[in-house]
């Protein structure tokens, strides 16, 4: 089995999903959505909208309804991470990224990451 690599992200509102993120029905657990990334050889980390997106995106998107997100540009610091998806919650939009726990697999996803 390969591990998931980056891809390139074009996103539509401010959405995306990485075409090799298994689909997963609700009744998945974190464990199971933690153990998948354990075995790409990584982990998940997690971006919540809320939290770091600029105060006026914030209000647009939760108190004026303006769902397109698109504005928002997401960077997780970890060596090596990529996207995988930008996605709604009930807690609003948050923006899942893939970390390599290796650092070696880290240099090497870098080194392909697309702009």
């Amino acid at each position: 089995m390969n591990p998931i690599q980056a891809a390139t992200v074009e996103r539509e509102e401010g959405y995306w999903t990485h075409p090799d993120l298994p689909e997963w029905d609700e009744g998945v657990t974190r464990v199971e959505c933690e153990a998948w990334a354990a075995r790409q050889g990584g982990e998940f980390v997690a971006i919540w909208f809320e939290l770091d997106a600029p105060e006026n995106l914030i209000e647009r998107y939760f108190d004026e309804g303006d769902t397109d997100i698109s504005d928002w540009q997401p960077v997780c610091d970890k060596a090596g991470s990529f996207l995988l998806s930008i996605h709604d919650t009930e807690d609003g939009p948050v923006a899942l990224f893939f970390a390599p726990k290796d650092k070696e697999a880290a240099k090497e996803v870098n080194d392909k990451k697309p702009c």
